[in-house]
């Protein structure tokens, strides 16, 4: 009986955090469908409010005792499993891998594997052994008999969760101390730079490879006009909502910088779509050494590099940093060209 009821729990469990998870993290969701490639892209922001208060909705409803109602809901989250499950699976048929945090929101790992498919098939077996012991009236029955057993199990499968949980990441988090303290000094920094000019460095000996498969250096690039790099990956959603900014940017900067979207993969191995959008404006950055060189962490990201063969502003890193950077540019050059004119006049 306690271990046909455990698959309830653990699908309660999981769905309430997922939920919860999403709850705060509508954009990311939607950078995930983006990732997926999920069909209706004008449904993704509704989509994005309603799933998880549907998921925590279906993570507390499901103990209602009342068997049909049980056997309705667990029906119903057991084909919300399956969809996951489907979605998951054709995404590793993509050709690039696909980066996001599709189930668990920020919690999860960004990028989609076989062991993510695993995990799927792992919940789709939790439903089916909810549906039967919703079924078979097991979850009522103990809920109503005995409800401080079924919350002792629970808490035991939960502390069990998260004792393996904290045994997994723990090696991770000893890892990665250094990186979080360096993480918060430069956050302090950022906050210190506002009160002060940006402090300008010479641009990094790195190169990048043209269309026409010539490698050009950094200093090179620039050494006529103002380049601002893009660094973008197929298959991640907030490189895709940057890349929609693509030709908006690109129209109203080139005439006063170059803009160049920088992908990881040879350009002629891109998609047509991506290619579309930044025809005659991408070039190839060699494992990620251009980038990495640059302080660029993840992508998108994006740095400013003058034509005096400084810095002049960035890196910043990820989707929403990067629409935000480009913006500060383009108002920056609408206020020259408004005092531009002022000075004419005078």
């Amino acid at each position: 009986m306690a271990v046909l009821l455990s698959a309830p729990i653990l699908l309660s469990i999981t769905l309430l955090i997922s939920g919860l998870a999403k709850l705060g993290a509508r954009e990311g969701t939607q950078d995930a469908m983006r990732s997926l490639r999920l069909p209706l892209p004008t449904t993704h922001a509704s989509v994005a409010s309603v799933l998880p208060v549907m998921e925590i909705f279906l993570a507390l409803a499901l103990w209602i005792p009342v068997p049909p109602l049980q056997v309705l809901l667990a029906g119903l989250v057991t084909a919300l499993m399956f969809t996951y499950l489907v979605i998951i699976a054709r995404a590793l048929t993509f050709e690039e891998q696909v980066h996001c945090s599709c189930f668990f929101g920020t919690l999860a790992s960004p990028t989609v594997s076989r062991t993510t498919l695993v995990r799927n098939v792992i919940l789709n077996v939790l439903g089916l052994l909810t549906v039967v012991a919703a079924a078979s009236g097991a979850m009522t029955t103990f809920l109503v008999q005995a409800p401080l057993g079924l919350i002792g199990l629970g808490l035991a499968l939960l502390t069990a969760i998260a004792l393996t949980a904290a045994t997994i990441g723990g090696s991770v988090a000893e890892a990665d101390a250094d990186a979080a303290t360096a993480a918060s000094t430069a956050a302090a920094d950022v906050d210190e730079d506002e009160l002060l000019d940006y402090e300008r460095s010479p641009i990094p000996a790195a190169v990048l490879q043209q269309p026409d498969g010539r490698l050009i250096t950094l200093t090179q690039l620039t050494a006529q006009r103002a380049a601002l790099l893009v660094f973008v990956t197929e298959g991640c959603g907030p490189c895709e909502r940057v890349l929609d900014h693509a030709e908006e940017w690109i129209g109203e900067l080139e005439h006063t910088l170059q803009v160049r979207f920088v992908f990881p993969r040879p350009l002629d191995q891109l998609r047509e779509r991506t290619t579309d959008r930044v025809e005659g404006h991408a070039l190839h950055d060699l494992q990620f050494t251009a980038r990495t060189t640059l302080g660029g962490t993840s992508a998108p990201s994006a740095v400013l590099l003058g034509a005096d063969g400084q810095l002049a502003g960035g890196p910043v890193n990820g989707g929403s940093a990067v629409i935000e950077f480009v913006q500060e540019i383009r108002e920056q050059l609408a206020e020259a060209g408004v005092s531009g004119e002022q000075d004419a006049t005078e």
